[in-house]
């Protein structure tokens, strides 16, 4: 996300951006925060993006910058505990992608409320293109773009 935010926001200075990355798992988390990634994780990227945001790291590795991984935080959440996100919130875009397919429908409506909570009014649930909210929770507003639907939280 902040590759794409650099690549495609000319104005990304003059905004106050913070990105946040969390999972349940303190190891997936520590293999995010420490920014390393083999080739086949990378070849879809353009080599002008690899050689402008990553530097090798050992043979077959390489690492995102130091600047660029600094600016990622990277916490330790459980989504279906709502004392565990109360720390949590006024985001303006949310990614929950394919994880709520694995989740029972008591655990997804619960993590989706507490999205909901941790959501600023008019921000955004970006879903994987497997999941839908139609089952889960009538409290979004269904908003269709040309290659995704994503899923709003109403302004007021």
């Amino acid at each position: 996300m902040a590759i794409w935010l650099l690549e495609n926001f000319a104005g990304i200075d003059d905004h106050d951006i913070d990105i946040t990355g969390s999972d349940i798992d303190t190891a997936a988390l520590a293999a995010a925060a420490a920014g390393v990634f083999g080739a086949r994780a990378l070849q879809r990227l353009p080599a002008a993006l690899i050689d402008r945001y990553f530097a090798r790291d050992g043979e077959g590795a390489w690492r995102i910058i130091d600047d660029l991984r600094r600016s990622v935080a990277f916490t330790r959440c459980n989504l279906i505990d709502r004392a565990g996100l109360a720390g949590h919130g006024g985001y303006d875009v949310v990614f929950c992608r394919n994880l709520l397919i694995y989740f029972d429908d008591a655990s997804r409506r619960a993590a989706v409320d507490n999205l909901y909570a941790a959501m600023a009014p008019g921000g955004f649930l970006c879903l994987g293109h497997s999941e839908s909210m139609s089952r889960i929770s009538a409290r979004f507003t269904v908003r269709r773009f040309a290659q995704a639907t994503v899923y709003q939280k109403p302004h007021a």
